[in-house]
């Protein structure tokens, strides 16, 4: 009987379940008629990790190298295989992933809206309230921007943060092992997910709400409750951060020598570059202080939108002469954003119906939760703005650990999106609780609507006086058009201002339709069911078809047409593969180098594309290769260079020069600085190889090497014969595993084109340890005694297995306790329960 009951209890949850799976699919229908998603950072991501997928695959093992992208860097933020993380297993169950196969979008929303199901029925929100709220926290238009780009790790990351917030909150409510269980199972599928900025933003949020029940719990005299409550929290947390264990160990170890953490070693105009990203670069994406308003109007700053062959920009394109399916392509991608940012794919749109919510949350919200909600909301909205607000952001980068690791402030967005809703519903949930009389209602609905209404007349004023929608890059967008610039020009801003002005427009009607569902509600022209339906209805039609700007049928690819853009090599690519030595490099300059994956899906690339590539090789890039330094670009095996034909076409070039996978030198030239080192490897550019004025480096004759590796090279004298070779073995080459031979009568220095790194690569000769020795910057060299040896290079970082084995022991503990916790909270209760009758 109990378990009916229960039953029909839980039903109408899962009808809800139900809705949210319909909308996620026919939101995302593309998807299940044959389409990919064209995400360039999935696309990038499958470019650069394939030889780490194809190694785990063969081997079972996780390569942890990758040699395909800038000469060689650890794997652990590109591609990483969690062998003993059970949590990692059952999210990718839950996502419906399969390796190297892009995922259902779909999929993303529909764990947004659960998630934040969860958390608004936690907070004692009707089921339809909490549906609706959760559906506005989903199409947040941030979450299909980033869906569509291919932040799928950053998305999972906002959508599992309000199932944590849940937990927490049930546990300060008395349900320790519940709530901790809740949030330890969401914590888990958190961190494996490794979106590290969005973790970082998700602290502020815990933190808060740690310390609102922390002064609720003294004010109720329940301070124990909160004690017991936060040490379940925390070792819930415990088993949860340990379940991924292997993969941020390797993170906090490689964060030193990466350009997101590692100090300089070259002295720039006297100095070192300190750890951390140059805030300049940091505060790129940054919301400007007008953007902030398209939480409320969509498209004011006029990105993502498209425009129709009626537009002022796509009659100026005809008068030019241009022809029509050319012309309806370009109105498509007009460049209608004109914020400070480089550039931007949408509109960061919280949904006016939703603002309008929020405002009046203030009002008529009595909790005082209220307000630390709020203050976070908006804390978030400015941290956004960063080089904009440099009162807040600027003392953020200085001054907070680990802040100036982050780029792109505009992501803060991503958690006042999920604030908004909450506040919202609460605000509903108390209207329709029938608390507070209908006319302190109305008179509440009318603040709120000269608030936000208010606002939206203000914008829709200023769209059409003082706005000039002058942007950053209209100077060059008018170049492109050369004497016709101007009048195009002309036309693009018309087209802003015509756009920020119905985007506006069209807020202040639902924020009028809003306030008068609730005015119907408040007169008794309209029950609770009805208010409910038509806030529902009001939400759902605002914010989806703006998310649909963002995650529209033009972003899909027939399946087979995006495997061939985009995996099969093109004709340059085919004849550089025609070559079958299994190591060498190429250098695409028909692309930009360095933020180019796509050459790494197909050869080792001396380029690349990752946000957090080894100091040492940027400091070569910025330093040497940026120059085309034609000894460096030897000295890193660069076999093959790929330039721009004439007809657009890519042509491969054979270089001469490439020193090979690795070589005797004649002599060592020892300095006593980085700087002394990085300036010891000048020589010609490639395009004039007889300017010897800055240096002329022989890498085949010379190896650069700081004096901190005397003591390992030692004094012997080196040497060659003529025949001397150190050369890549039968079956040599693995990620992980490279294994060489040589043959030379003399002791030599052999200097190897892989690229050196101080944590987890060992080698032997004829199986003996041998010390690894940094030579021109950034390469490897060894000691090698006359004779015939195989030598063998291996990389087994100790983190690398201490992380796995924490791994473990997190999965175990973690599933333990949920099982403890499901026990107590359901089996033991009911058992007692059946005693009692």
């Amino acid at each position: 009987m109990q378990s009916q009951q229960g039953y029909k209890r839980l039903l109408p949850h899962f009808l809800i379940i139900g809705i949210f799976i319909a909308i996620s699919c026919i939101f995302c229908y593309p998807a299940f008629q044959g389409k990919t998603l064209d995400q360039h950072d999935i696309k990038t991501w499958l470019w650069m990790s394939r030889e780490s997928r194809e190694y785990h695959a063969e081997t079972g093992e996780n390569a942890l190298w990758a040699n395909n992208m800038f000469g060689g860097m650890p794997m652990v933020q590109t591609d990483y295989h969690a062998e003993t993380n059970w949590y990692n297993k059952l999210s990718n169950i839950i996502q419906l992933y399969s390796p190297g196969v892009p995922s259902n979008p779909a999929v993303f929303f529909f764990l947004a809206m659960a998630s934040c199901y969860i958390l608004m029925i936690t907070l004692r929100a009707d089921r339809w309230l909490a549906a609706i709220g959760s559906i506005a926290f989903a199409f947040s238009t941030y979450n299909p921007q980033i869906i569509t780009a291919g932040h799928t790790t950053k998305m999972l990351d906002i959508a599992f943060l309000p199932a944590i917030l849940a937990g927490m909150i049930i546990a300060y409510q008395g349900k320790y092992l519940a709530g901790a269980a809740l949030s330890g199972l969401f914590l888990a599928f958190f961190f494996d997910a490794n979106h590290i900025q969005i973790i970082y933003y998700s602290l502020f949020v815990v933190g808060a709400l740690g310390i609102a029940a922390l002064v609720a719990a003294i004010k109720k005299g329940k301070l124990k409750q909160w004690v017991f409550a936060s040490i379940a929290l925390a070792v819930a947390a415990t088993f949860a951060v340990g379940t991924s264990a292997s993969r941020l160990i390797q993170t906090v170890e490689y964060n030193p020598y990466s350009i997101r953490g590692g100090q300089g070693e070259l002295e720039i105009n006297g100095k070192k570059e300190t750890g951390g990203l140059d805030k300049e670069y940091a505060f790129q994406w940054s919301n400007g202080v007008g953007e902030a308003f398209t939480i409320l109007v969509p498209g004011l700053y006029g990105a993502g939108e498209s425009l129709d062959d009626q537009s002022h920009y796509a009659t100026a394109l005809s008068n030019l002469g241009v022809p029509m399916q050319q012309v309806e392509q370009m109105a498509e991608n007009a460049p209608l954003y004109w914020g400070p940012q480089p550039f931007m794919s949408g509109s960061i749109y919280f949904g006016a119906v939703i603002c309008f919510l929020f405002v009046l949350a203030l009002f008529i919200v009595r909790s005082k939760h209220k307000w630390w909600i709020a203050a976070l909301a908006f804390f978030f909205i400015f941290l956004s703005m960063g080089r904009h607000f440099p009162l807040l952001n600027d003392f953020m980068f200085d001054h907070f650990p680990m802040y100036n690791k982050f780029r792109s402030p505009n992501m803060a967005m991503a958690i006042s999106s999920l604030l908004f809703p909450v506040l919202a519903v609460w605000a509903l949930k108390d209207i329709f609780s029938e608390k507070m009389s209908k006319e302190v209602i109305l008179k509440k609905v009318k603040y709120s609507l000269m608030v936000t209404g208010g606002l939206c007349l203000v914008i829709l004023i200023a769209t059409q006086t003082s706005l000039d929608y002058k942007g950053e890059n209209d100077a060059r967008i008018e170049q492109q058009f050369g004497g016709r610039g101007p009048e195009i020009m002309k036309a693009i801003r018309e087209d802003r201002a015509s756009e920020a002005a119905g985007n506006t427009l069209r807020s202040l009607v639902f924020v009028l339709l809003a306030g008068g569902v609730l005015w119907a509600y408040s007169k008794n022209k309209a029950n609770k069911t009805m208010a409910v339906a038509g806030l529902g209805l009001l939400v759902a039609f605002d914010i989806i078809p703006v998310a649909k700007r963002f995650l529209g049928e033009k972003h899909f690819l027939e399946t087979e047409t995006y495997h061939a853009v985009n995996f099969e090599p093109n004709p340059a690519d085919a004849e550089i593969l025609k070559d079958k030595d299994p190591y060498y490099r190429v250098f695409n300059l028909a692309a930009s180098p360095f933020q180019d994956a796509r050459t790494s899906y197909f050869h080792n690339s001396v380029g690349g594309y990752h946000g957090a590539k080894m100091r040492s090789y940027q400091e070569l890039i910025e330093q040497q290769l940026s120059n085309m330094n034609s000894a460096v670009l030897n000295m890193l095996n660069t076999k093959y260079f790929i330039v721009p034909g004439n007809d657009g076409r890519e042509i491969p070039q054979r270089n001469p020069g490439a020193c090979g996978n690795a070589w005797f030198v004649n002599e060592i030239k020892w300095v006593k600085t980085a700087n002394e080192e990085m300036e010891a490897l000048n020589a010609p550019p490639i395009s004039r190889p007889t300017d010897t004025s800055k240096g002329n480096f022989q890498p085949l004759q010379t190896a650069i090497i700081r004096d901190t590796f005397r003591s390992i090279a030692g004094n012997k004298a080196i040497g060659k014969d003529d025949a001397a070779y150190v050369r890549l073995a039968p079956n040599g080459y693995g990620p992980r595993r490279i294994k060489f031979e040589s043959a030379n009568t003399q002791d030599g220095l052999a200097v190897f084109s892989d690229i050196y790194y101080p944590i987890g690569w060992t080698a032997t000769i004829d199986g003996k340890p041998a010390p690894i020795i940094r030579t021109n910057y950034v390469l490897r060299a060894l000691m090698i005694p006359a004779g015939n040896h195989t030598i063998e290079f291996s990389f087994d970082p100790p983190s690398y297995e201490k992380g796995e084995r924490l791994g473990l022991f997190g999965s175990i503990a973690l599933t333990a306790f949920i099982l403890v916790s499901i026990y107590f909270t359901f089996f033991r209760k009911n058992q007692q329960a059946a005693q009692q009758n």
